[in-house]
């Protein structure tokens, strides 16, 4: 959770890292973002602003930024197809091709990379069961669902159009399928940028 500027700078420092921006607040770094801005990069930042001032950060002018962050926030979820609500993500969260939709009650743990068409949700509106609860460092392919108040273990791997309805507590393993089933005992290292 974001409530002070630390962890506020620490979120985005790595988010942007694996973004493949290693220029923290720089003139290179400005001007590429300038000519070829990173709508998702920009929804991410822009995320992190919201939550710190939802969080109680900010101060004289508090009410007047949240209300600017919340209208960038929407813009910014219709433009790059991003459905992600404050305080359900980590540090480090890659989804390089945007259009996923994640329910307001999930938690996404560290370094998690989400692919483009993925759903992580209940079983409807009026589900009160609750959202899935994913680890670190977990890659989900294209396509895939994960849905229910199911666990996910840290490290794992979720192949493109799996459909994940239950928990899956065996960190560092590899599942695909419709229903998922276990199919490696391989990590998700090789498909996230982790730091050195």
């Amino acid at each position: 959770m974001i409530n002070n500027k630390t962890n506020l700078h620490y979120y985005i420092s790595e988010d942007k890292r694996v973004y493949g921006y290693p220029f923290h607040h720089s003139l290179w770094e400005y001007i590429t973002n300038c000519m070829f801005p990173d709508r998702n990069l920009q929804f991410i930042c822009c995320l992190r602003h919201y939550e710190y001032l939802l969080n109680g950060g900010g101060g004289f002018f508090r009410k007047l930024k949240l209300f600017w962050y919340h209208y960038r926030h929407n813009q910014l979820r219709a433009i790059t197809g991003i459905d992600v609500a404050p305080n359900c993500i980590g540090p480090g969260f890659h989804s390089p091709h945007g259009k996923i939709v994640v329910n307001a009650t999930a938690k996404i743990g560290a370094n998690c990379r989400i692919m483009s068409d993925v759903t992580i949700g209940g079983y409807g509106s009026y589900d009160t069961s609750g959202a899935p609860q994913i680890g670190n460092r977990v890659f989900i392919g294209t396509g895939a669902r994960v849905i229910g108040n199911i666990q996910v273990a840290d490290d794992v791997v979720i192949g493109a159009n799996t459909v994940v309805t239950k928990d899956i507590l065996e960190p560092g393993t590899t599942w695909i399928g419709n229903p998922a089933r276990k199919i490696a005992d391989k990590g998700s290292a090789p498909f996230l940028r982790l730091p050195k």
